[in-house]
């Protein structure tokens, strides 16, 4: 982290005269107030939180911040007094954007301590938001960059301004990233393993080879493979990611990784079980459950596909502005084709919706069939459907004939491009 001499030495003051003339004299809590000195007296760091509310990187790092601040306040181990200083272009918005903060703010009214050009703007040299500032209670700052610290420590970021703290973090990091590299156990970490993990974040391919030489050069004994004791001698980070932060980011992949390959695994083994059940009569109820949904009424699954020359199957959300623009095209040829009344087709609406009203109100849209939004094991892309289909993006309409041999994954572009002859292009 990045610290300076103490700024007090610049106003010729320290501790709560310093943030008095930093701040102004008073302070809003809730819809109160409280002297600013009274504030910062009673803490052992203080932080300005330079933001404003028309920002998006503000608006997303001030929850991220507050739910740290406030877990801080829960532990009760330091006190961290927190002050907003508003870069808003009005009072309608500070007062909106500060409702949703745990912490004191500068009045906006206090004109010269608010804005870019506030005192604490100008002494900061603050040149973008969000701008997290930390001092000791005496004014020096230890940190102009707090907002990264949050982000990668949590509640635990102030432990990072604490040089004996820092240094066992720092030691406690790079036996995380020792842990992570060590990808098959052995006690070692070996060119090979580092490049994996490297390759696993997404690295290009130069940065993943010069960062193998860095870590490489640890290698006292010449043996070609990283002890424990070689890997955390000192510290190490890479465009300002911390030790600690790499081997999160790499146990996070890795994890998600084998949790994919479990999946796919699984979705494998269903689908040969449910192609299995292909021209048994039983395949759609495989796929959809034993119900489906029409006009407000539950009807047997079987009902609806048992007569059909092709049964379509259609996996869309409300939220989904691709599905939206697409349904009523697809509304069309359905009943284009109903209206005709041969190929016979049957369509079923499988959800991804996020909350049962989203779904009614999209389903409301639609002239067709859909599976019941409570039966979780057939909505949704981890359905059934979308297991067997491996839907990874919607829209998606997959198209059966009525045994329940699937003939496309692809219809939305068929529909696009052929209207109510595309079943007939399959």
């Amino acid at each position: 982290p990045k610290a300076s001499p103490a700024l007090s030495e610049k106003m010729a003051t320290s501790g709560p005269d310093f943030f008095t003339k930093l701040l102004g004299d008073k302070l809003l809590k809730g819809s109160g107030t409280e002297d600013t000195k009274a504030v910062v007296s009673a803490a052992d760091y203080v932080a300005i939180y330079m933001s404003a509310h028309w920002c998006p990187p503000c608006r997303r790092f001030t929850p991220a911040f507050a739910e740290a601040y406030q877990e801080i306040e829960k532990k009760g181990e330091k006190k961290l007094a927190t002050i907003f200083v508003s870069c808003d272009k009005n009072e309608n918005a500070f007062k909106e954007y500060f409702g949703t903060m745990p912490w004191h703010a500068v009045p906006f009214s206090a004109k010269g301590f608010v804005g870019f050009d506030s005192k604490a703007g100008k002494l900061l040299k603050c040149k973008g938001i969000p701008m997290l500032a930390i001092f000791d209670k005496e004014g020096k700052l230890l940190d102009s960059e707090g907002t990264g610290l949050v982000m990668e420590r949590g509640a635990d970021f102030w432990k990072l301004l604490d040089p004996s703290m820092k240094e066992k973090l720092a030691k406690e990091d790079m036996e995380k990233l020792f842990a992570a590299m060590d990808a098959n156990g052995d006690g070692y970490v070996d060119p090979a393993e580092i490049k994996a993990a490297f390759d696993s974040l997404g690295a290009p391919a130069e940065i993943t080879m010069v960062e193998v030489q860095t870590l490489m050069t640890r290698d006292a004994d010449g043996d070609g493979k990283l002890s424990k004791s070689e890997f955390t001698v000192s510290e190490y980070s890479v465009n300002g990611r911390s030790a600690g932060w790499l081997g999160s980011a790499i146990l996070s992949n890795r994890e998600a990784m084998e949790r994919k390959k479990k999946a796919e695994e699984e979705a494998k083994k269903f689908k040969a079980e449910a192609d299995g059940l292909v021209g048994s009569g039983v395949f759609f109820n495989k796929l959809l459950g034993d119900k489906l949904l029409f006009g407000g009424k539950e009807v047997e699954t079987k009902s609806v596909v048992g007569d059909k020359d092709f049964v379509a199957l259609y996996l869309s959300a409300h939220w989904c502005p691709p599905c939206r623009g697409f349904t009523p095209e697809l509304a069309n040829v359905y009943n284009e084709i109903e209206s005709k009344g041969k190929p016979k087709l049957a369509t079923i609406f499988v959800s991804c919706d996020r909350d049962a009203g989203s779904f009614k109100e999209y389903f409301d849209t639609m002239p067709w069939h859909a599976v019941p939004f409570t039966s979780k094991e057939h909505v949704g892309f981890e359905s059934l459907a979308g297991k067997y289909l491996g839907c990874e993006g919607i829209p998606m309409l997959a198209v059966f004939d009525g045994t329940g041999k699937l003939l496309t994954k692809e219809a939305v572009g068929k529909v696009r491009m052929h209207k109510a002859d595309f079943l007939a292009k399959l």
